[in-house]
Order: structure tokens, then C-alpha cells, then sequence
């Protein structure tokens, strides 16, 4: 099965610190590698992006892991947050 096509245009701007699309871009062929039958490489990769992820400062680590998940949305809206309801003794 071949790779899923993404435009270009579709995805979010790479930021400029290249962690970010260094880590991004892994989690793509993590997934990839996941979807066509590959766990084991996948796992070794989620693995060192994991490792490579505590290494960045904590707001590198936020952009990097918000730009993976927009990614991985592919341009869908995610699903719509769940009720909190909450409880108040007053």
C-alpha cells in the first residue's frame, strides 16, 4: 500500500526549529510503518522519538508534539471535547 499523499498546502507550517520537524517527521514514518505492518520498527521508533522528545525544552516539546497531532488529523477537526460537569459543595 503506498504511502498516504499529503499536499503540501494541507499541512501546518513547519516552525523553524528543526527538532520540531525532526520529530514530526518521524511520528509520520512511525505511523507509516504502523499502518503497513511494521509494529516492531514502529515501536523502535516511537522509542527514540520518545527519548529524542525529553531532550527539548518544555516549549519545544509542546510545539513539536501539537504540530504531530494537527498532522495526524490530516486537516480533520478533532472530535468534540466531552462534558465536564463539576461538582461545587457551595
Amino acid at each position: 500500500m503506498p504511502v498516504k499523499r499529503v499536499e503540501v498546502e494541507t499541512l501546518p507550517r513547519l516552525p523553524a526549529d528543526g527538532a520540531v520537524s525532526v520529530y514530526c517527521l518521524g511520528a509520520l514514518v512511525a505511523e507509516e510503518a504502523q499502518r503497513t505492518g511494521h509494529p516492531d520498527f514502529a515501536r523502535s521508533i516511537e522509542t527514540a522519538l520518545s527519548s529524542f522528545l525529553e531532550t527539548l525544552p518544555r516549549d519545544i516539546q509542546s510545539q513539536a508534539l501539537q504540530l504531530s497531532y494537527e498532522m495526524a488529523l490530516g486537516g480533520e477537526c478533532p472530535s468534540a471535547p466531552k462534558l465536564r460537569l463539576v461538582y461545587s459543595r457551595d
